[in-house]
């Protein structure tokens, strides 16, 4: 049995260094040609329905049950179609046609379909199905992780993810967040990805109001965990903190000492009078 003790030690340092609530997602999308591992749970056949599969993220990262999923298991019929390519209809623009008949997101079909010209998807066949596991305990080798987090451990990761000269760019139109832009688009783009929970994440799956996800490819996960709080190390007290600092109120200085970036004083010394 292969072992993945690298990818579970990994995902107990970011449990214990951001200090995590819940556990890392895993995420591997399984090929044709893979044997898929016996022990994910195939909701379909356990729960006796399909399920929306962000709600299978919810599950994992808070009880830390692993699970496969083809369109047999996903309820969630647009994402199963558009997004993971595990199922089809013979008309493309079906799923547009069903928000806007069914749903109403966007104004109308034609803005339904404008608003996702950027999408990233993956074509029916390119995969069979999505297996989801606690990196922390993962029974399988990600492709890459979704950490469910606050703000603040947002801005931890992007400054670690940030911190050699990559950029990130991330993509919102407030629908299918975790599934096309925290598992598709970090797979296909081999980048990291800011995410917002779409409407799905939060009415099915529960995300909490306080919850946005960081999403990085497997390429990235060491980078990343040996980059964290290297960010502001010449400022002269911690940048921010897990928990932050309270925002001081008046002048910018504690006990009559400033208490500002150097970085400003320098530049004030530089700008032409």
């Amino acid at each position: 049995m292969e072992d993945f003790g690298k990818y579970k030690k990994i995902g107990q340092e970011f449990i214990d260094k951001l200090k995590l609530l819940t556990y890392p997602v895993a995420v591997r999308l399984v090929p044709p040609e893979e044997e898929v591992i016996s022990n994910a749970l195939r909701p379909h056949m356990v729960f006796g329905s399909e399920v929306p599969a962000c709600l299978t993220y919810t599950w994992c990262r808070r009880s830390g049950f692993s699970f496969f999923l083809t369109g047999e298991d996903i309820a969630c019929k647009p994402i199963s179609i558009r997004y993971f390519g595990l199922e089809k209809t013979d008309n493309p623009d079906d799923v547009f046609i069903a928000w806007e008949k069914k749903a109403g997101y966007k104004r109308n079909k034609e803005a339904e379909k404008k608003s996702r010209e950027s999408d990233a998807t993956l074509s029916f066949g390119e995969i069979k199905g999505i297996i989801i596991s606690p990196l922390n305990l993962t029974i399988v080798k990600p492709h890459l992780v979704m950490i469910f987090c606050t703000p603040l451990i947002l801005s931890h990761l992007i400054l670690a993810a940030t911190y050699d000269g990559d950029y990130i760019t991330s993509t919102f139109n407030g629908m299918e967040s975790s599934c096309k832009e925290g598992i598709v688009r970090t797979y296909k783009t081999n980048q990291c990805q800011v995410v917002a929970p779409g409407m799905g994440d939060r009415v099915l799956a529960g995300v909490q109001d306080h919850e946005i996800v960081f999403s990085i490819p497997e390429s990235k996960f060491e980078l990343i965990l040996n980059n964290l709080f290297k960010a502001g190390s010449k400022l002269p007290t911690q940048a921010f903190g897990i928990p932050n600092l309270n925002a001081s109120l008046g002048p910018v200085s504690i006990y009559g000492r400033p208490s500002e970036p150097g970085v400003w004083d320098y530049l004030r010394k530089k700008i032409k009078k």
